[in-house]
């Protein structure tokens, strides 16, 4: 009987160890987006700035690697898509934000690239739509699991 359960605890064991060595890894990916009045400034103090104020939205997600990640936030008048996409290792991602806005029934859009963004760092955008000003804090991390890509959001 003793065998029995040595065996059944070493092949749970090994079995633990083997989904482990094989993990994906994944790019965790969290934006935090506020919307600011049109008298706020921002400036090179933006984390300062944005300590003291509610975001809006906190969208975050977990990508493969070298595939591409797409929050999208709006409605039928104004959209804006975050396209994040890394290279095959995780070492850095790519992010591109568009900006749809409906006029006339048909959409029009302008896009800005950031190429090259290193693992861990985080950047910024923003737009203007009316009397408000939107800033979107991206941060996108490599993780060697999904539960450890999970994990980080916590």
């Amino acid at each position: 009987m003793k065998t029995y359960f040595y065996k059944a605890v070493i092949c749970i064991t090994l079995g633990f160890l083997s989904s482990a060595c094989i993990a994906e890894p994944v790019f965790a990916i969290k934006a935090t987006i506020y919307k600011l009045e049109n008298n706020i400034t921002i400036d090179s103090q933006v984390d300062e700035t944005l300590k003291n104020l509610q975001p809006i939205h906190q969208p975050q997600l977990l990508a493969s690697l070298n595939k591409s990640a797409l929050i999208e936030i709006g409605d039928d008048e104004q959209l804006t898509a975050l396209e994040i996409k890394t290279n095959k290792e995780g070492s850095y991602f790519n992010a591109s934000m568009k900006l749809k806005e409906k006029v006339d029934s048909q959409w029009e859009s302008i896009t800005s690239f950031m190429p090259n963004i290193p693992n861990g760092q985080t950047v910024y955008f923003s737009r203007t739509f009316a009397d408000n000003v939107w800033v979107i804090k991206l941060t996108g991390q490599r993780y060697e699991s999904i539960a450890l890509g999970q994990a980080s959001f916590k």
